[in-house]
């Protein structure tokens, strides 16, 4: 039965893909910049932007991982967080999320040397200046955003719930496993310092993994 279903979520996801050009986003920035220069500064802005979504996607566990709570940004190459609903179908609840989006769209804008190179550089980076507390005192940081505001005039909390589900400690933790200066200390001057990023690009891109995600995430995109 498993089997079965399985089966039937890859030939939804198969049929979906020859539906959706992977090309779509691509074709997006070259209409709207003519000039081979602006488009090319254009993608290794937005790969490198993708690159700091994916690492706090990861970390953080944000909940913000469907497509139209993604905007870019022409004018900058920046990307925005519009929402952070969770669209998680609840009969999906047993699947393993991924750990960050980089579906077909965003490897045909980033490109395999896009992904190796701004994507990797600037989420390694990025981790390793929030693994340092003197930096970035994240534990701090997210428990102090978890808190909810209080009724001016009650004085009682305000329903809350923050876009992210991994606890400080936790997202602490995962920057520290994804930060290049920290894995040289605890293995050495010859770690693999983006093997850890390696495999969770992997795992991203999996058609796989790709074809158990609930309906509202698509993945084809």
């Amino acid at each position: 039965v498993e089997g079965a279903r399985r089966e039937r979520l890859r030939q939804a996801y198969d049929d979906a893909c020859r539906g959706v050009p992977d090309d779509a986003l691509l074709r997006c920035v070259r209409e709207s910049l003519p000039s081979l220069v602006q488009q090319w500064e254009l993608r290794r802005a937005l790969t490198a932007q993708l690159g700091l979504h994916a690492l706090l996607s990861y970390t953080l566990q944000l909940k913000a991982l469907q497509p139209g709570s993604v905007v870019f940004s022409r004018a900058t190459g920046a990307v925005h967080l519009a929402c952070a609903a969770d669209l998680t179908a609840a009969g999906a609840a047993a699947e393993k999320p991924l750990p960050f989006r980089l579906t077909r769209n965003l490897q045909r804008l980033a490109t395999p040397f896009g992904v190796d190179g701004a994507f990797s550089a600037t989420f390694s980076a990025a981790a390793e200046c929030f693994a340092s507390p003197r930096k970035c005192p994240l534990e701090l940081w997210l428990a102090t955003l978890a808190q909810p505001e209080e009724d001016g005039a009650t004085g009682a909390p305000l329903p809350f719930s923050p876009p992210w589900g991994a606890a400080p400690a936790e997202a602490a933790s995962r920057m520290h496993a994804l930060s290049p200066a920290e894995l040289v200390k605890k293995m050495g001057k010859q770690a693999d310092v983006h093997a850890n990023l390696r495999a969770l690009v992997a795992e991203a891109t999996s058609q796989e993994a790709l074809t158990r995600q609930p309906p509202a995430w698509q993945a084809w995109l």
